[in-house]
């Protein structure tokens, strides 16, 4: 799921327990999101994505090119839940239909659109991934 985790971390010459350092885990939680055991937080990825200036579509492998992104805010629920609402409206999808694509409930969905609540990892890698949509771009990390 994360392909690009370990490459880059190589790649800057890093330990698993730096990088758990950089985005605030046990190294044993790091080794299990680098190894695609466990999911990697939203706000971890956009963390890790933020330090080493890279796209989250590369870090979960939905492009193959590497492109740097300079970007070091923080994530802003209300940007999600208004890329989310956006794209469901411009696409004429309800909120069920929505959900059943991306395996969610329809609650959940009313959450995220909310801004009340974060898109889970799991459910923005499921969006990004069934509707083609740039992680980043929904993120707001990139218009």
């Amino acid at each position: 799921m994360f392909e690009h985790l370990k490459e880059i971390r190589e790649y800057e010459g890093l330990t698993q327990r730096e990088v758990a350092e950089i985005i605030g885990v046990a190294r044993s939680t790091y080794a299990g999101f680098e190894t695609g055991k466990d999911v990697m937080p939203l706000p971890k990825l956009i963390l890790f994505a933020n330090h080493f200036k890279v796209s989250l579509d590369y870090l979960v492998g939905q492009t193959e090119e590497i492109e740097h992104i300079n970007e070091d805010g923080i994530i802003d629920y209300e940007v999600v839940a208004k890329n989310l609402k956006d794209f469901r409206k411009e696409n004429n999808l309800t909120q069920t239909k929505m959900a059943k694509t991306i395996n969610c409930s329809q609650p959940n969905i009313v959450k995220y659109e909310s801004g009340k609540h974060l898109i889970t990892t799991n459910y923005a890698l499921e969006f990004a991934k069934k509707y083609n949509y740039s992680l980043d771009k929904l993120i707001g990390r990139k218009k």
